[in-house]
């Protein structure tokens, strides 16, 4: 992947440094510098202290008589609570409209899916894993709120879910990737699988790394989710995200799901022919 862009430091303007003087001289200037304080001094100094301290809590006490009604606590907005962009929300960055690298693989009914067949259409391209252990309860659940928003719209969208599992590559019909976030039964989403060769080269294209370590360890890859327009070009590219517990159970909150999906709906719906 591309590494991100280099920032020259900005120019301060820095004062000019003092110049330097000897430890005599300073020594010299700091004693030069002291005023003698009176022991008299200091004791009042404390004195005035402590009739201050007894004073506040004297007032206080008077002040703060019972049933008088407690000042309500300023309320904090946590970051699920804050207003955010779609384009924050997604990480969004918009791509050069070049055209999108041809992907072919297999669905799940078993039938050829092409990228090139998807002319006329949106489609949202994004990467997890068969067995749905991923970002994918997240994602796919994102995703299918962003279809109900588009409404009648959504039927020139075409969601398209690329496997990320080389231990799990055969065609199934009801995926887990699909089952579980409840896209199944949409006819406008796929998801794409094939040979390890297939998937590799589509991976590669897409800037997909995926790490599979030694059992039981689980497959790992990097997130991404891809907006293409209806001509074949490659508009945005987002980044999903979500939470993982240390059993390996990922979660997002409701809120940020929902924002999320927002954000989905307003991209697609702009690239909409």
């Amino acid at each position: 992947m591309n590494a991100g862009p280099h920032l020259t430091p900005e120019r301060e303007d820095r004062p000019e440094a003092p110049s330097a003087i000897s430890d005599e001289q300073r020594s010299a200037a700091l004693r030069a510098g002291r005023t003698p304080v009176p022991p008299k001094f200091i004791l009042l100094v404390a004195a005035v202290f402590v009739v201050l301290g007894l004073g506040g809590v004297i007032l206080e006490r008077v002040i703060g008589t019972p049933g008088a009604q407690p000042v309500a606590p300023t309320s904090i907005k946590t970051p699920s609570t804050l207003p955010i962009s779609s384009t924050a929300i997604l990480g969004l960055r918009r791509l050069a409209h070049a055209t999108a690298s041809p992907i072919v693989l297999t669905d799940q009914h078993g039938s050829s899916w092409s990228l090139a067949d998807q002319r006329g259409h949106v489609v949202i391209l994004g990467f997890y894993n068969q067995s749905c252990n991923d970002i994918c309860p997240v994602l796919g659940a994102e995703l299918r709120s962003a279809l109900a928003m588009l409404g009648t719209h959504s039927n020139s969208v075409e969601i398209a879910i690329v496997n990320t599992d080389p231990t799990h590559d055969s065609t199934v019909a009801q995926p887990p990737a699909l089952t579980r976030p409840g896209l199944s039964n949409r006819s406008n989403v796929v998801f794409l699988t094939g040979t390890l060769h297939q998937l590799n080269g589509v991976w590669s294209r897409y800037g997909v790394e995926v790490r599979v370590g030694h059992a039981p360890a689980p497959v790992i890859h990097n997130d991404v989710l891809y907006f293409i327009t209806a001509r074949g070009a490659m508009d945005a590219l987002a980044t999903p995200f979500a939470n993982e517990n240390r059993r390996g159970v990922v979660s997002l909150d409701a809120a940020s799901r929902r924002a999320f999906a927002a954000g989905v709906t307003e991209v697609a719906s702009s690239l909409l022919p």
